[in-house]
């Protein structure tokens, strides 16, 4: 009998405090998302689509929860960070269709290696400018009441809204 699991696999990154922004709702998703990342890095060749549809489905409410606080707190849906959501989440997507579809396991491989990569270059520059908006207008997430409506900016923020964006 032939052992058909793969070798065990490393991720390229964990949660840690260079990844937190201070805000628990938000730290709380993007925890949620390494772990995710980090057992799709780690996941034998069985289990790897499977790993890679629960990250997708998890990153569809995570993106969709961020780009409606951007909303509620007048961060322009037209911004950068919405765009970098969507292009992210596409690609996720259609890598998921192929790996099942296709069996293209290398594929998810470099796209799961790619997003620990690309993910703390993100929640470092955009998410962390989201956060300190979010904080500042005093945001509650579970009900998108601003507790500081006077801190809402007075038209809507354009870019991604650091300082590294126009």
């Amino acid at each position: 009998m032939t052992d058909t699991a793969s070798p065990p696999r490393n991720a390229n990154i964990k949660w840690g405090a260079a990844l937190e922004l201070e805000l628990a709702f938000m730290d709380d998703t993007h925890q949620e998302f390494i772990d995710l990342l980090v057992k799709t890095q780690t996941a034998n060749d069985e289990d790897l689509v499977d790993c890679f549809d629960a990250m997708v489905q998890h990153t569809i409410e995570h993106f969709g929860a961020e780009d409606r606080w951007m909303r509620d707190t007048q961060f322009s849906s037209g911004n950068c960070h919405t765009l970098q959501h969507n292009v992210v989440l596409q690609v996720m997507q259609e890598g998921l269709r192929r790996g099942r579809d296709h069996s293209d396991l290398d594929l998810l491989r470099e796209m799961a290696k790619e997003l620990g990569i690309w993910f703390p270059q993100h929640a470092q520059s955009m998410d962390a400018a989201l956060a300190l908006h979010l904080r500042r207008v005093a945001y509650d997430q579970a009900t998108g009441e601003v507790r500081n409506p006077d801190e809402l900016p007075k038209s809507q923020i354009h870019g991604c809204g650091g300082s590294s964006c126009s």
